[in-house]
């Protein structure tokens, strides 16, 4: 193949070129230059930020002819081979592919030869988490005292998996997500050098979608060349990543401030139309609204955004008051989740932004910085009259302190035939699934498919609708079950068991509301 991904074209080929991972360069060149390279290390962070790169420039400046050295020439014939891993000295093991104990084994008898062409003989073993355990156990040894020629660098992106006799035994080097700036200059470079003009929206963009990763960055430039050619603008970005655009994130934020549910509607139409993902679109507005919260609390710093984009938050961020930006981020984050169950992902978004526009706002939550009411004095509590105690119109005013607000208790609940009980669990199951959300995520999806009945015989008994039998077993999970009955205790005074079935008024419930929504929107349901 003469064409070579931009990616593998770029990969660093030296510490100079290592980008965002100024700690890890700064410690393998100090630790070449003092001849205090440990027998094993242990590269560990998210996928794409340069541990398997690092761990290559290492080899090369342990075997560079004119090494060990922190520079390595790159054109020595030790360099050139480690650069298209022709090196027998330098041996890369994928441990997805060679999880079990006999290749671990095979590697433990080549690691007594000594090396043919260089000083040392480099193992990296690549997502070394997908060694079974028995395979760890057989590495241990080998790891902990290896011949003097022999280094291991053991890469991964979830060092919980590693076995701590393995990670205790090695030289850990934690790899961090690379900044959104250093990624965005590094893509500038790459395409100016490539003979690509490309908008610095676009690139901020391919930057912020890359979340921290460089790999996953440039392959993301690589495949916006190949969609829009010599340049490479904002809106074939967006159009190739699927994304909700600049224009549509603040003009939904706008209309709901304004109240307006038929521009919110268009909006979400509109992102439809251009076959926009609205699982995704639903992520880039919750992702939004958190900027919002960031800018509103103070935090702005901590947000890697363009100085143009971050003011026009700062803008935005005025029309909302604290509490409605996390209520907004509540029903968004909730319908993104509830998208995963839902046939219909754009209605289970309308419906979300409709009842979350139809909440009331207070006045004091809608003022920016309400007014502390003052405290009251006994003079200003209005008193009853009283004949008999005539010395209490003469007492001063003495300020006493505001008693907070006590939680409401609720009353015992008393099962009797008249159903009390089973209303007041009715009456509160959106505060039990809420409840349920906060102790079991499985168990909250599962529930929201189903029904309190009835307490029968001193069970509470839970009706899920037909086609939904996977719910009501995933349900009978024994820490879903608790879960549950503790969720229903808090609003219902009793912990009572639970009796699961598949019922015909859960089927029936479910029959009217859909109906009812799609009456809401003008008599069909729209995917």
């Amino acid at each position: 193949m003469s064409y070579v991904s931009l990616y593998r074209k770029w990969r660093s080929q030296n510490f100079a070129e290592i980008v965002g991972q100024p700690v890890i360069v700064q410690t393998l060149k100090n630790a070449i230059l003092g001849n205090r390279i440990s027998h094993a290390y242990l590269f560990t962070g998210p996928r794409g930020t340069g541990k398997t790169s690092t761990a290559r420039i290492l080899a090369k400046s342990l075997n560079c002819k004119e090494g060990p050295t922190p520079s390595p020439c790159g054109k020595c014939e030790s360099c050139d081979k480690i650069k298209n891993g022709h090196s027998v000295d330098v041996i890369e093991i994928d441990a997805a592919s060679n999880r079990g104990i006999d290749e671990i084994r095979e590697l433990r008898e080549r690691v007594r030869f000594t090396p043919l062409e260089g000083r040392y003989k480099v193992y990296i073993i690549d997502e070394v988490h997908m060694l079974t355990s028995e395979a760890f156990n057989a590495l241990l040894k080998t790891l902990e005292e290896p011949p003097s020629h022999a280094i291991f660098i053991l890469a991964t992106t979830e060092i919980q998996k590693v076995p701590a006799t393995i990670a205790s035994r090695c030289q850990r080097l934690d790899f961090s997500r690379i900044k959104l700036a250093e990624i965005t200059e590094h893509l500038q470079e790459i395409a100016k050098t490539e003979g690509y003009h490309a908008e610095p929206k676009a690139l901020a963009l391919i930057a912020r979608s890359a979340e921290g990763g460089m790999r996953d960055a440039i392959s993301l430039l690589d495949q916006a060349i190949s969609f829009s050619g010599k340049e490479i603008s904002y809106d074939n970005v967006v159009t190739l990543l699927g994304t909700a655009d600049e224009e549509l994130l603040f003009g939904f934020a706008e209309a709901i401030a304004e109240g307006n549910d038929s521009k919110v509607l268009e909006l979400i139409k509109a992102g439809v139309e251009e076959g926009r993902s609205m699982a995704q679109v639903a992520r880039d507005f919750v992702m939004h609204f958190r900027n919002l919260l960031h800018l509103k609390v103070g935090s702005g710093e901590a947000l890697e955004l363009t100085s143009d984009y971050l003011q026009r938050l700062k803008d935005q961020a005025t029309k909302f008051s604290l509490t409605r930006i996390k209520e907004a981020i509540r029903a968004l984050s909730r319908a993104e989740l509830d998208m995963k169950w839902h046939p219909h992902g754009r209605l289970v978004l309308e419906v979300a932004i409709i009842e979350l526009m139809q909440q009331p706002v207070p006045a004091a939550i809608a003022a920016e910085k309400p007014v502390a009411a003052p405290r009251p004095t006994v003079a200003a509590i209005p008193q009853k009259t009283d004949t008999h105690r005539p010395m209490a119109a003469a007492m001063p005013a003495v300020p006493v302190a505001s008693p907070e607000p006590a939680k409401p208790v609720p009353p015992p609940v008393v099962l009797t035939k008249n159903g009390a009980a089973i209303d007041r669990i009715k009456h509160h199951w959106a505060d039990i699934l809420e409840s349920m959300k906060q102790k079991s995520l499985s168990g909250y999806v599962s529930l929201s498919e189903a029904e309190p009945i009835e307490i029968s015989s001193g069970k509470l008994v839970i009706g899920f609708r037909k086609g939904f039998s996977f719910h009501k077993e995933r349900m009978d999970d024994a820490k879903n079950r608790e879960s549950l009955m503790e969720a229903v205790r808090e609003y219902s005074g009793e912990k009572l068991p639970l009796e699961l079935i598949i019922s015909e008024v859960a089927q029936a419930n479910a029959a009217i509301t859909a109906s009812s929504v799609a009456e809401f929107f003008g008599g069909r349901v729209v995917s």
